[in-house]
């Protein structure tokens, strides 16, 4: 998701919120004075901040943005560390400031050594002789515009795709054949995974470097848009499976069903399947009824052929990747097998 969430500042109005704020957290240490002292416009940062302590005197070098993906905070993070070389032996502090950021956001900041602050009051700031961290206050201002445009019915093939071969090095015309999709929409997904600092994008080569960072993103967002049918049958899971892969050319298991071939955790009892088009015909051919409460077999009908698909010990199932992102859904033992398909099938097919 979007690593810092943008508002309807920037600019000069940004800066002086930002210097507000600032004065506002350093006044909560006993003792302490600050001053501002803003830049020319050409200045390599937004402005400094000059806190004096029992400790001492010392410079923050603060840099304020009303958005900044992964791979800019990056780039600013490199700029003022430069800026605290150059100004040895004086102690300075890098200071990254925006109108919120993320739990992501307070990650990567504390991974690229810079100390924080939002507009909503939150903050880490370390400086010599006082430590600030204040968490929890909620974003005051409206979100992005994110990553959810990345798991569109379209744009989720090409993700799809990238997931269940991250180490492959994609040209954008093998992406575009591989998901169905065309040049101008690989292009789109690719800007976006790249400002997340998700793929590595060199001479028409794409490959994913953060494929656990993308779908645990794609499952924050997964909401599939799919008619959901209920039945029920007196059959066994096991026997229904049987006739269904015996009877049905177009389906593919997922949930529990799909899990239990690709990595057993745990006896199901509920049956799960995609199918293109369901009708009655299929439902007196298994011998199945109108569920209602008792429903123990769920049919999503897909209304498309159903993408990446595996046959595992005969029988056809969604991927590992479809497999979890619907296990994610359900409650309870859902769950657990979702981390052990993760922990057992997906993850060692990333190494």
């Amino acid at each position: 998701m979007l690593k810092v969430e943008p508002a309807s500042i920037s600019g000069a109005e940004l800066e002086l919120k930002a210097q507000a704020t600032l004065r506002d957290l350093v006044a909560t240490i006993p003792g302490a004075r600050i001053e501002i002292a803003p830049l020319p416009s050409e200045g390599e940062w937004d402005f400094e901040a000059f806190v004096t302590l029992n400790s001492g005197r010392q410079r923050l070098l603060c840099e304020a943005k009303s958005r900044a993906w992964p791979n800019e905070l990056h780039a600013i993070a490199h700029r003022l560390q430069q800026g605290v070389r150059q100004h040895l032996p004086e102690r300075s502090i890098p200071v990254f400031i925006a109108p919120y950021l993320s739990p992501q956001a307070i990650q990567s900041c504390a991974e690229l050594g810079l100390s924080w602050a939002d507009l909503a009051g939150n903050c880490e700031l370390k400086i010599d002789g006082a430590f600030i961290k204040v968490m929890g206050n909620e974003n005051p201002y409206k979100k992005g515009r994110g990553t959810a445009s990345l798991y569109s019915p379209q744009s989720s093939r090409i993700v799809h795709a990238l997931l269940l071969a991250p180490h492959r090095k994609w040209t954008t015309e093998e992406l575009a054949k591989e998901a169905g999709a065309s040049l101008g929409q690989v292009s789109s997904v690719k800007k976006l995974l790249e400002t997340n600092s998700w793929i590595r994008a060199t001479y028409g080569e794409t490959s994913l470097t953060e494929p656990r960072k993308l779908l645990d993103d794609w499952s924050n967002h997964y909401k599939p848009k799919r008619k959901s049918i209920r039945m029920f049958t007196l059959d066994s899971p096991a026997q229904l499976e049987e006739g269904i892969a015996s009877t049905l050319s177009g389906y593919a298991f997922t949930e529990l069903s799909a899990a239990q071939r690709y990595a057993p955790y745990t006896r199901h009892q509920r049956v799960a399947l995609y199918v293109k088009r369901w009708d009655d015909e299929q439902a007196s051919t298994l011998g199945l009824k109108g569920g209602d409460g008792a429903a123990n077999v769920t049919i999503y009908e897909a209304g498309e052929d159903i993408a990446f698909v595996e046959t595992v010990n005969g029988s056809r199932c969604v991927s590992p990747i479809q497999t979890y992102l619907d296990l994610r859904l359900l409650a309870g033992r859902g769950q657990d097998a979702a981390e052990h398909l993760l922990e057992s099938v997906i993850e060692p097919r990333w190494k």
